[in-house]
């Protein structure tokens, strides 16, 4: 299985406006302002997803998260999993001179095999890791004589 997921078509243009905005902050003395259009980092969290003998296992950095704010989905052939982390402002008498954690809503879409269904998801957070495990079915194998086509 490909372990690249179909993600939404603005990750990418995300993605290069962040690599953008951080050459334009390296020019600033002490990085990003609290407030404007260029305040805080969107939230994409990052994932490794591997097989194992059961199936698939995605693990999802989410710190800050509860698992009441997450929502896990199958659709079709595709895993979402999206949720929201809250902005909190730790020190809410003082002025941020940089601000680099992410916040607000994500989304990310994995490609799984076709019929997996909610009931094959098992998920737990644990210490800000989002695991869950996809139980795959076996897919039937056909024999196939290996001197076909060469005759």
């Amino acid at each position: 299985m490909n372990p690249k997921s179909p993600e939404d078509p603005f990750d990418e243009f995300m993605f290069l406006s962040g690599d953008l905005e951080e050459l334009f902050e390296a020019h600033k003395p002490f990085g990003r302002p609290e407030t404007g259009f260029l305040a805080g980092r969107s939230m994409k969290p990052a994932a490794d997803v591997f097989e194992s003998p059961e199936g698939l296992e995605i693990h999802l950095e989410v710190p800050g998260v509860s698992m009441d704010d997450l929502d896990i989905s199958v659709e079709g052939e595709r895993l979402v999993v999206s949720g929201h982390r809250e902005f909190v402002k730790d020190f809410p008498n003082e002025e941020y001179l940089r601000l680099e954690r992410g916040f607000g809503s994500f989304r990310r879409v994995f490609e799984i095999p076709s019929g997996v269904e909610a009931s094959d998801l098992e998920a737990c957070l644990e210490q800000g890791i989002l695991t869950i495990k996809v139980k795959c079915r076996p897919l039937p194998i056909h024999s196939i004589n290996s001197r076909e086509g060469f005759e």
